[in-house]
């Protein structure tokens, strides 16, 4: 109890000091932004640098981050063999969720445009359209020191979940193996919690830089994207979420009492992880058997994220927006592939979403800078899409109940 509450402190302290650190790089940037070219220039330049030391952070860490929590999830889904039509009929859902929260995130990226008329400048080139072949092959890397860098995480992936398989066709054997991919998860999540320590120096870089090059106008764009977020990720809770506890026959007003709890702690810890005991007690509350929960609620904190993926594909194409990289249809099916596949991949921790939008953006080919520009404003940005990932979790499981056969009881 003691080492929750020790986190939960910790958790609130860095939320304090990100949004610390993005009010003096805001102030700082505006200050040097009066100054004359010849000095703002070289500044601006070094609050890019240590701004840019938190993204090849990221870098390293994605591919064994993929490597392990996939491989880790994989094992201990396929054990539970006697579970396999809970398990098909969880992850079924929880596709179909996500792959209707990135519609929704490509729908207000592109309404709202926040991104639109900045034309920031990028070390990087434009991507070029694939051909559907070129896309099949980029999943599958033919040399395996590809997969060691984030462009080949989607071969990490097959490879993770292959592996993971394998680990169970070892039987008991194989429990060895499988302990030892959970404590690799457990190890890399730490990894990603010593990198956020880091965070609040780079959000104060990276908002003096942007407030230095670009004035302004970009608090603008933060302000469209996050109204837009917001909106879009609420619709997302009171409509389909409706739509599936009202399927699963149960009130959808009973259905947002008993999850306001959980969405609140969501809201303010910003981790699924951490949220899912107090998420547990609103199923038992809506009448959910234990036996359904206790496989869909931990398995969900960790593989179902709508409202993490409607903010990838949101950031992404506020990315390309921002950089003024034009997206062809095949580029969007990417980003909204990535953000599905990406979203199962994130951990379930505080700022575990931007950690993961690296993949997303290298998929698409776009520029990795974004990650530094959409840290500034994640903590805002991650509360919502954590109280929504929870929410969507309890709502899935409601209909897997009834699909099972059994009944909610009062």
């Amino acid at each position: 109890m003691t080492n929750t509450s020790s986190r939960g402190g910790a958790g609130y302290r860095l939320l304090l000091y990100i949004a610390i650190g993005f009010v003096l790089g805001i102030i700082i940037g505006w200050i040097v932004s009066m100054a004359p070219p010849g000095v703002k220039g070289p500044v601006s330049d070094w609050f890019k640098a240590f701004g840019d030391i938190f993204v090849r952070l990221i870098r390293i860490v994605i591919p064994p981050l993929i490597f392990f929590t996939i491989a880790a999830a994989t094992a201990s889904i396929a054990n539970a063999r006697r579970l396999g039509k809970i398990l098909a009929l969880m992850l079924f859902l929880y596709i179909i969720t996500t792959l209707i929260a990135t519609i929704w995130g490509t729908i207000a990226a592109t309404a709202l445009a926040p991104g639109v008329g900045l034309n920031l400048t990028s070390t990087q080139q434009p991507p070029t359209p694939p051909s559907g072949t070129d896309i099949l092959l980029s999943f599958f890397q033919p040399d395996f020191s590809n997969l060691l860098v984030v462009g080949g995480a989607m071969t990490m992936i097959i490879f993770a979940i292959i592996l993971g398989l394998a680990v169970v066709f070892l039987g008991d054997e194989g429990r060895k193996v499988a302990n030892i991919l959970s404590l690799g998860s457990k190890t890399m999540i730490g990894f990603v919690r010593i990198i956020m320590y880091y965070a609040p120096v780079a959000v104060f870089m990276y908002a003096a830089w942007l407030m230095i090059k670009y004035g302004p106008q970009m608090l603008g764009a933060y302000a469209k994207f996050l109204g837009g977020q917001y909106l879009f990720t609420l619709l997302h809770f009171f409509l389909i979420y409706s739509i599936i506890v009202w399927l699963g026959g149960l009130s959808p007003i009973k259905y947002f009492k008993a999850q306001i709890y959980p969405f609140l702690i969501a809201f303010t810890t910003r981790s699924s992880a951490a949220t899912l005991p107090a998420n547990m007690e609103a199923a038992r509350r809506m009448g959910v058997p234990e036996e359904v929960f206790g496989v869909t609620l931990p398995i969900g904190a960790t593989v179902n994220m709508d409202g993490t993926a409607l903010y990838q594909v949101m950031s992404a194409i506020f990315v390309a927006q921002l950089f003024n990289i034009p997206l062809t249809p095949y580029h969007y099916g990417l980003i909204i592939l990535a953000a599905i596949v990406g979203s199962i991949a994130t951990a379930a921790i505080p700022g575990g979403g931007t950690i993961m939008l690296a993949y997303v953006l290298a998929v698409a080919g776009l520029p990795l800078e974004g990650v530094g520009i959409m840290l500034v404003i994640d903590p805002l940005a991650d509360a919502i899409r954590t109280a929504i990932n929870v929410s969507g979790d309890n709502a899935c499981t409601v209909l897997i109940t009834k699909f099972l056969g059994y009944k909610l009881t009062s």
